[in-house]
């Protein structure tokens, strides 16, 4: 299994979703555009003695079937955020809620695919 360098379309609405928040919260924050400019070459992910590097916290929980994750406190963060700033987050809290349920029944990391995940964001959105 390998993860994905950057977020792909299913990481996208995560994203615009946490600038919102953000923003609306007037907390300050960086693109991604200016947070590569600012780091240049400083992090580099490659392999460690030859494995390649197998994804951020919540994917490596995933993959070690710890049957818990941070989505809690990570995607959960822009949801308390969203209500309380009244932004609508319906991708953040669906990732947080399938993410936090694929951990406690042991699912393996990529076992919704994008297109799967982006359906059940629009479920949330549209109920």
């Amino acid at each position: 299994m390998r993860a994905r360098r950057r977020p792909g379309r299913g990481g996208r609405p995560l994203r615009a979703e946490g600038e919102t928040v953000l923003y609306a919260a007037g907390i300050p924050f960086v693109s991604l555009a200016e947070d590569r400019a600012r780091r240049g070459d400083i992090l580099q992910l490659r392999a460690v003695a030859g494995v390649e590097r197998a994804g951020g916290s919540t994917w490596q929980s995933l993959a070690r079937g710890t049957g818990n994750v941070e989505a809690d406190y990570l995607n959960g963060e822009i949801v308390l955020l969203g209500r309380l700033h009244g932004v609508p987050t319906p991708a953040n809290e669906t990732a947080r809620r399938l993410v936090v349920a694929a951990a406690q029944r042991g699912a393996a990391p990529g076992s919704l695919t994008p297109s799967d995940f982006l359906a059940e964001v629009a479920r949330a959105a549209h109920p």
